[in-house]
């Protein structure tokens, strides 16, 4: 055989092994992010924006590996649904960093390892079909590329040259314009690993992100009562107590954390009333939101008032709560069983 012969035949064995290894296991994925370094970027920036996009190719990958899955297809979700389960399903791992210059420009590279968990699919894609954090983790990702935009916009702004070709440096009003527009994402980022988190049911980890969310932005009320809530979980209803509290001492008509409060002070002795009374001020200011009527129903299930416990549950399902109607379908046969003996 020509040399050319066996050196194409080795190129192919070659390209076989790289693929079988690239692809052999489907729930891992391999992406990378890149980052030009503009007159306003610090590294730290840059870091993040890259990280930003290698995590953004991932997502649409693991969203097509989810599309094949059998669980997925059974359940019909839309793209949208699929593109946020599969932010959170998704941990990422940063494998490699890599500075180098292009031209004028310094040039990051990140490639990153994303690892989807597909176990329990079908109990995740039940509580992702109800849960708000869903819904808050789309809201942050749209928010998240519009500033990614607005950045990209400003850095194309402070490039440009005058008339006569002198390029200048970028006003103290960009500098201050790009500086809010990073801590903005920073934010965005922490409230996105939070979601994440919740989704996921790993109360720890959102405690932290939400946390750092509310450091860098107080104002944030509605990430108080998602801080709550995974304190609650965490069986922290003194923290969690404290953390709506705070929140309504700043907004008192937050549906949120008055939602949040009522689910802890069911659990605390003596006060199953006062839970009532909580609830029933949210839904009097929200009255279209399926998940305090299942909170509600909790409540009710404390007070020992099951009936009208599964006349919530079976509203907040109408209302498109899919886990609250297993909840409401639970009850109604341990109720139809207690009548039976």
């Amino acid at each position: 055989m020509k040399k050319s012969g066996w050196l194409f035949l080795a190129l192919g064995s070659i390209f076989l092994l790289f693929s079988t290894v690239a692809f052999a296991d489907p729930s891992v994925i391999m992406s990378e992010g890149k980052y030009v370094l503009g007159d306003l970027d610090t590294k730290k920036d840059a870091k993040v924006q890259a990280i930003i996009e290698a995590k953004r190719m991932a997502m649409e990958k693991a969203g097509t590996y989810l599309e094949s899955s059998s669980e997925v297809k059974n359940f019909q979700l839309s793209q949208d649904q699929i593109k946020t389960m599969a932010a959170g399903i998704m941990s990422v791992e940063i494998v490699n960093e890599d500075w180098k210059m292009f031209g004028e420009n310094m040039v990051l590279t990140i490639q990153i390892r994303a690892t989807i968990d597909t176990s329990n699919l079908k109990d995740r894609i039940s509580k992702m079909q109800e849960g708000d954090n869903t819904e808050s983790l789309k809201d942050v990702q749209t928010q998240l590329a519009a500033l990614q935009k607005e950045l990209a916009d400003l850095k194309k702004l402070s490039q440009q040259s005058d008339s006569k070709g002198i390029k200048k440096p970028p006003s103290q009003e960009m500098k201050d314009k790009h500086e809010s527009l990073v801590k903005e994402m920073s934010v965005l980022e922490y409230m996105e690993k939070g979601d994440i988190a919740t989704i996921n049911q790993r109360w720890e980890e959102a405690v932290e992100a939400y946390g750092q969310a509310i450091v860098r932005n107080p104002r944030l009320i509605d990430v108080y009562a998602r801080k709550a809530y995974a304190l609650y979980f965490l069986r922290k209803l003194d923290d969690a107590m404290a953390v709506t509290d705070q929140a309504l001492a700043m907004d008192s008509s937050s549906v949120r954390n008055l939602g949040v409060k009522a689910l802890i002070l069911k659990d605390q002795p003596g006060k199953v009333d006062l839970a009532l009374i909580t609830i029933n001020e949210a839904i009097k200011l929200k009255p279209d939101a399926p998940r305090l009527y299942r909170f509600r129903g909790e409540v009710f299930i404390k007070m020992g008032k099951y009936y009208i416990a599964q006349k919530d549950f079976v509203r907040a399902c109408q209302m498109g709560a899919k886990e609250s109607c297993a909840r409401a379908k639970g009850l109604e046969e341990k109720l139809k069983g207690a009548k039976n003996k």
